[in-house]
């Protein structure tokens, strides 16, 4: 149904006690103590006009939680909609066998104007008192409603009265020891939070104004200016004279979207808060770090020509990987959050590594040194296979007139023998873990995932730093059928991708090539960085990248600050760290799993104290994401970043039935099919992850029930 005009929005001035006097009667009946574990988003529109839906919908689908979304632009909420019975029919709650349909409700702006009524207020703050159900509000004007129509009276208020509002607030967490253990445990409170949009700050009024249904808001603020506005409060809506909440909302007067930063570390906390902390799904903050080509040669960026020059190239020693290993230990210790197991992982090309990789032990077959002091300290990382040579395994043939100039292998044996090489050099070198790691392939250069034509002229795409604009996409049928093949005879379960690239930027089944199997690859992508693989030291690094992202405009004639991903004026060494840090930091909070790729020139020691671009990486990327937050990271294997895909993309396919039963506190799983390790936050079992438990439980069409356990005395 469309909706109807907006009501009319006005701060109440005048007291209403009179009026609520002849209309309050008795507290509302709590609920039949049971939810489901669903959340009810409401929007004001479609994703492409709602800034906040296209915001908290990516978290919502990573984290693997299950929700609806009401769009209030055209579509009416009733009550039959937030609650049914066992038969279907919608319900109250007060009725035998009532469950509620949300534990959540978010909604992505405070007042939902123009189209969501009073008496749809009414309705859906019946349900968050008689359920005992939380509300979020991820961003809005804190104001106050009075409905001009019967049943008149304040159908809306927050309890907070605008003062101020800006683009910048050097913001400061006040999270009261009453809510230390439900809300933003995870955030570093000694730290400013930067907020660096537009946003309302509001004080609280806590006065005796009252609701139209009796009901007192209180402000606690969580989040305040620097001068003590609330930015981000939860509003206690309690019965005078009772003072236990009926209803608990937490409202956010900040702008919030996905391409802001204080967004992406507030988003875990809407969900969180409205949900009470138990919900199917999790996160956790991930960060690897891929250094391709180890055994290999890389070239070398030429600060004079401007181009990489094959000519000088670079390749580690036996000394830098000694220095890796001291830098690894010296980062751990620097950083909490990064554990004690942090490792470097290395996708590595056995051709650089042995003289025969037939050969049937090391002795007299170890190239060089490097290879020696690998072998000697190979406890201290972690291996991919990289394929043997490095080959390219696109399609064939290669355009004659490609100016990118490389070859391809062009049998499904040849390809299947660059997996097969690479992996007796794993067995023949002694490298860890190769059982699990022969599920996982890094192709050379992500080759085989698209058709690179090469026939580009760069001329008449300057805004490329390479000749791609014709190559033909994984989505377009531009994959290599031959390397899938191999790839499946090799029992290969999971590939590498270049997240950057069309298409490969997505956790998915690769459905639409005939493999031969009866399985399907997935796509596992990788985040590039601007740590170039053709650097070793700053110098280069500065030279290329502001070549490359300003420079080169302003050579052409053109300003970089009207070209799309260049940047206006040219960034010194820490400039870069810092830019990258940031970047990184916000891949990090999309709760992906993806590593971040470099190449194993990044490792080279730079100066005398040993330094390198991949450990000042590292440590900026550390020290930017603990200025935010104290959750660990993950440091994943790829394969075992793998499998948790493989479980959460088969959760994802599922209908999952999850109720809570507040008065057993038990949650009751089952789904339409076997659900291997689906990840449940607020179960007690579970792994206790940033004040919560996490925990992964077999489901499948036979009901389980586990007690809720929301570690609020951890």
């Amino acid at each position: 149904m469309k909706k109807k005009n907006p009501s009319m929005k006005c701060s109440l001035l005048v007291s209403v006690t009179i009026w609520l006097a002849s209309i309050v009667g008795a507290a509302p009946a709590f609920a039949d103590n049971a939810v489901k574990l669903r959340v009810l988003l409401i929007t004001t529109g479609e994703i492409a006009n709602d800034m906040g839906f296209a915001y908290i919908k990516p978290v919502l689908d990573e984290m693997g939680v299950p929700y609806d979304v009401l769009n209030a632009e055209t579509q009416d909420l009733t009550a039959a909609m937030l609650a049914a019975s066992s038969a279907g029919a919608g319900c109250k709650a007060a009725d035998a066998g009532c469950v509620g349909n949300y534990n959540g409700i978010i909604l992505t702006d405070s007042d939902l104007v123009p189209n969501f009524t009073p008496a749809e207020w009414d309705v859906l703050h019946d349900y968050e008192k008689s359920f005992g159900v939380r509300e979020a509000v991820l961003s809005g004007w804190p104001a106050t409603y009075w409905d001009p129509n019967a049943p008149f009276g304040i159908y809306l208020d927050y309890g907070l009265v605008f003062s101020s509002s800006g683009n910048s607030y050097n913001a400061q967490w006040a999270v009261p020891a009453t809510y230390s253990k439900q809300v933003f445990e995870y955030v570093n409170p000694a730290s400013p939070f930067p907020v660096t949009d537009f946003a309302f700050a509001a004080n609280p009024r806590n006065d005796g104004t009252l609701l139209r249904d009796g009901t007192k808001p209180n402000v606690v603020p969580l989040l305040k200016t620097q001068n003590g506005e609330a930015l981000v409060s939860i509003v206690q809506y309690v019965l005078p004279p009772q003072t236990t909440p009926v209803r608990e909302v937490m409202i956010s007067t900040i702008t919030n979207a996905d391409f802001l930063l204080h967004s992406k570390v507030l988003a875990y906390e809407f969900i969180n808060w409205a949900t009470q902390g138990v919900f199917i799904g999790a996160r956790f903050v991930h960060l690897a770090t891929h250094l391709d080509d180890l055994f290999l040669a890389d070239e070398l960026w030429d600060p004079a020509l401007k181009a990489t020059n094959p000519a000088t190239t670079y390749r580690l020693n036996s000394a830098d990987i000694t220095n890796a290993v001291s830098k690894q230990i010296a980062f751990r210790a620097a950083h909490p959050t990064a554990g004690t197991t942090f490792k470097l992982d290395f996708p590595f090309n056995g051709a650089g590594a042995v003289l025969d990789p037939e050969a049937a032990t090391l002795a007299a077959n170890l190239t060089d040194d490097l290879v020696a002091a690998v072998v000697a300290n190979k406890a201290n990382f972690r291996f991919m296979n990289h394929t043997f040579s490095h080959a390219d395994m696109d399609k064939a043939p290669v355009p004659a007139n490609a100016p990118c100039d490389y070859a391809t292998l062009t049998t499904l044996a040849a390809i299947q023998a660059e997996i097969t090489r690479n992996r007796t050099v794993w067995g023949l070198l002694g490298l860890p873990e190769q059982s699990q790691n022969n599920r996982m392939l890094l192709s050379g250069n992500h080759s085989g995932l698209k058709d690179r034509k090469c026939t580009a002229d760069p001329a008449l795409h300057p805004e490329m730093s390479d000749v791609q604009s014709d190559d033909v996409a994984f989505d377009q049928g531009g994959a290599n059928p031959l390397f899938l093949q191999a790839a499946a005879r090799a029992g290969v379960s999971y590939l590498a991708s270049d997240s950057s690239q069309r298409a490969q930027n997505l956790e998915q089944y690769i459905t639409q090539y005939d493999d031969g199997s009866q399985t399907d690859r997935i796509m596992l992508p990788r985040w590039p960085t601007n740590i170039f693989y053709n650097v070793w030291n700053p110098t280069q690094l500065v030279d290329e990248y502001n070549y490359i992202f300003h420079d080169r405009f302003v050579n052409a004639g053109q300003d970089p600050c009207q070209i799309p991903g260049a940047v206006c004026s040219p960034r010194d060494y820490a400039g870069i760290l810092l830019a990258e840090a940031d970047a990184a930091v916000r891949h990090m909070l999309t709760f992906n799993k993806w590593p971040h790729f470099f190449h194993q020139t990044n490792l080279a020691q730079y100066d005398a104290s040993g330094n390198t671009l991949q450990f000042d990486w590292l440590n900026a990327v550390f020290t930017a994401y603990e200025r935010l937050f104290k959750l660990p990271v993950k440091n994943y294997p790829h394969y075992l970043s793998g499998d948790h895909t493989a479980d959460s993309l088969s959760a994802k396919s599922a209908i999952i039935q999850a109720v809570w039963n507040r008065t057993t506190n038990q949650v009751t799983l089952s789904a339409n099919k076997a659900v291997p390790n689906l990840s449940v936050t607020g179960l007690s079992g579970g792994e206790l992850y940033g004040g919560q438990f996490i925990r992964s439980i077999n489901v499948n069409t036979t009901s389980t029930t586990i007690s809720v356990n929301r570690a609020l005395t951890q």
